[in-house]
């Protein structure tokens, strides 16, 4: 599927705190979608549990990656993400202190009840995205390592449960669903810290398989042609190729920037655009940034091989290694190599995000908490 939008597209250069059941904006642009965890939340869990992550309520140093996709595609960003979800409550629990976190199923609920009627246009034009499962594995991580949770047995569970709702979108409607599978959890700090990289990167492929295997039989089985599942692993695993890091500028893939001794003491590193991740699971400002521009390019085409050419010209055309919160696409707006580069997207200035608070972030002398909210998972 190749999106073609007929109307004027539209985007606002800023950032905001939006909850999970907001109505679709009545505009005459396209929205994007979006249900996930904390590589997706904009400030969701910071509104819901009165905590503040790291950015402007992001699990990140800067902007998140669905934030430059509705830039560049001139869509309205409707964020239904909450750090620490998981794919469903049932299967795999999420708390902050007594305060449930919604799941991919809860939110996927919620947005139904809350916009039962979408027009025809919306549901042709709209853009969902997904983004859902890491938080399943870092939950259960030692139990899937140690074999008391069976990897095979979970897997099912999990694209069963992924699937299902999936399904619930298809039959609301929606014609434009992108499912990002499990990132490599396996090169995140909090697992290569542990030497268990290795023992968790074929649990992640298993899971993986279940999932992509799940998805497109939903696809098969609704003729659902605009059902895409992309690959954030190997995203991921290009963007750590010494070449790419390289023209990334991001020089250090081992450490977090954002640290936490066992005192309480937090630390953080002076270049945090450096560091491929910000913390010990969240990828830091020019991995996210790389992942939006691909988001962008995947949901205009969903053929384009993503590979390392194709990431290093991107690369440069965004000139992300020179990247930070305060230069960037959504502060500085489009240029027109950019535009070009995804070519259904206009940059003007009156684009919304769906949002009950709306504030333009301002750069000031960061400050950062002492530790991101308390989540926790299944015991």
């Amino acid at each position: 599927m190749q999106l073609k939008f007929n109307v004027l597209l539209t985007y606002a250069s800023a950032a905001l705190f939006a909850s999970t059941a907001v109505a679709a904006p009545i505009s005459t642009s396209p929205n994007l979608i979006v249900f996930g965890n904390s590589l997706s939340d904009i400030g969701n869990t910071a509104s819901l549990t009165h905590t503040q992550a790291y950015w402007e309520g992001r699990y990140s140093n800067s902007y998140v990656w669905n934030e430059y996709t509705a830039k560049l595609l001139g869509m309205n960003l409707v964020n239904n993400a909450y750090g620490g979800a998981t794919s469903n409550n049932d299967l795999s629990p999420a708390t902050s202190g007594s305060i449930s976190i919604p799941s991919f199923h809860d939110q996927v609920v919620a947005w139904l009840k809350d916009n039962p009627s979408p027009s025809q246009y919306n549901l042709d034009n709209d853009v969902i995205e997904v983004e859902i499962g890491g938080n399943d594995v870092l939950y259960r991580v030692s139990q899937l390592l140690l074999g008391t949770v069976d990897v095979n047995d979970f897997a099912s569970k999990l694209s069963a449960s992924i699937a299902a709702d999936v399904q619930l979108l298809v039959d609301a409607g929606y014609r434009n669903i992108n499912l990002w599978n499990l990132p490599a959890v396996d090169k995140t700090p909090s697992i290569t810290g542990l030497g268990a990289g290795a023992l968790v990167k074929p649990v992640i492929a298993a899971l993986n398989a279940a999932v992509k295997s799940a998805v497109e039989d939903v696809a098969a089985k609704s003729n659902a042609s605009g059902i895409h599942v992309f690959d954030l692993n190997s995203l991921m695993g290009i963007a750590l190729q010494s070449n790419v890091l390289a023209a990334l500028g991001i020089t250090d893939v081992t450490d977090a920037c954002f640290t936490q001794d066992a005192n309480g003491t937090t630390y953080v590193c002076p270049n945090p655009d450096e560091h491929f991740f910000y913390d010990g699971v969240h990828p830091a400002s020019r991995m996210h940034y790389l992942w939006g521009v691909v988001a962008s390019v995947l949901t205009d085409d969903p053929n384009t091989t993503i590979d390392a050419s194709e990431v290093l010209q991107l690369v440069s055309t965004f000139a992300i290694n020179k990247s930070n919160r305060e230069d960037n696409i959504i502060v500085d707006g489009i240029t027109p190599s950019q535009s070009s580069a995804i070519p259904p997207g206009e940059d003007t200035d009156t684009d919304t995000y769906s949002s009950a608070t709306y504030t333009t972030p301002v750069y000031t002398t960061p400050v950062y908490p002492t530790v991101a909210p308390p989540i926790s998972g299944c015991k």
